[in-house]
């Protein structure tokens, strides 16, 4: 297996700071239009159940109390597919005249590997906890109550769009939801942030950890959801070593999907059950339980990357 000590080369005919910046761009502009689309598609829904939508451009925040929740999903099925396939596609074609296939060195998935970035993956949402309540308990200085104001509530908001989301009326629906909020974003986030954006930042940077933190940053603030943002960026960071360590991008999805799934099937196994287990809480594991989990977590990333040590690094 060959790792990415110097990233894979997407510049095409451009400069490497010059296509890093073409990256941002066609990300930016991926997001906001995939968002567009998806708004659409919900509205054409909408209307067909027979909303008023002069009610919902009134209170855009009713217009998920018009659609089913196979209706809501189909449109971030929409979203994800232009966003986040589309868009690294059209960039690897166009500009750096490459495929798919070449943002991994190899598609074979090693069972110890495997079984590592299974096992990283529950653990590091045990520790991913604190930061999770960290970033949520956040208090901005007084000058920024505006800002801590509006994010407070687009926070609020997402926690019951997401609430919606995973709230399944049979088990076919949380297929559904598992296709759609953890199969397709971990395949697609993972080759527009990690095989995309990551290698071209770190193709300019020429350091790899800058290139995993900075795209992990944009990664947790593309959610747009300031407390969320540290932990989300966390994440993207395990996803990205993970990535670099292996050149295989098929571990962090694995990893990516893995992750949303748990939560996507917590939330389903909650509608059974008068006990609510959530990870994200530091009161649902005791600290012995947490510090437990952060050694197990370190010592599984060592064993990870030693798998890769004497491998060639690609050029």
């Amino acid at each position: 297996m060959t790792r990415l000590d110097k990233g894979i080369d997407l510049t095409g005919r451009n400069s490497e700071a010059t296509s890093s910046l073409i990256v941002i761009g066609f990300l930016i502009v991926g997001f906001f239009v995939g968002q567009f689309i998806a708004l659409i598609a919900l509205i054409g829904q909408a209307a067909v159940n027979g909303a008023d939508l002069a009610e919902i451009l009134a209170d855009p925040n009713s217009l998920y109390d018009n659609v089913s929740l196979i209706q809501a999903l189909t449109a971030q099925v929409l979203y994800t597919l232009f966003f986040t396939f589309l868009i690294p596609w059209f960039y690897l074609k166009v500009v750096a005249g490459k495929k798919l296939s070449h943002l991994t060195t190899e598609n074979k998935v090693d069972i110890l590997p495997l079984l590592i970035t299974i096992l990283g993956t529950f653990t590091f949402m045990v520790v991913n906890s604190y930061f999770i309540e960290w970033n949520e308990n956040f208090k901005f200085p007084e000058f920024m109550s505006g800002f801590e104001e509006w994010a407070r509530t687009t926070e609020d908001q997402a926690a019951a769009l997401t609430e919606k989301f995973t709230t399944f009326d049979n088990f076919g629906a949380y297929l559904f939801g598992l296709l759609v909020i953890s199969i397709l974003p971990g395949i697609g986030e993972e080759l527009m942030f990690r095989g995309v954006l990551q290698n071209s930042l770190h193709r300019w940077s020429k350091n790899p950890h800058i290139a995993i933190w900075v795209s992990a940053f944009i990664f947790g603030a593309i959610h747009m959801q300031f407390f969320g943002l540290v932990p989300r960026m966390m994440l993207g960071a395990v996803f990205g070593y993970l990535y670099v360590w292996s050149g295989n991008i098929w571990y962090p999805i694995i990893a990516h999907a893995i992750n949303n799934g748990i939560g996507v099937t917590l939330a389903y196994a909650a509608q059974f059950s008068e006990s609510e287990v959530n990870l994200d809480d530091t009161d649902t594991i005791p600290l012995y339980g947490q510090i437990i989990a952060a050694v197990f977590f370190v010592v599984l990333m060592v064993i990870f990357r030693n798998q890769y040590l004497r491998s060639k690094s690609i050029e």
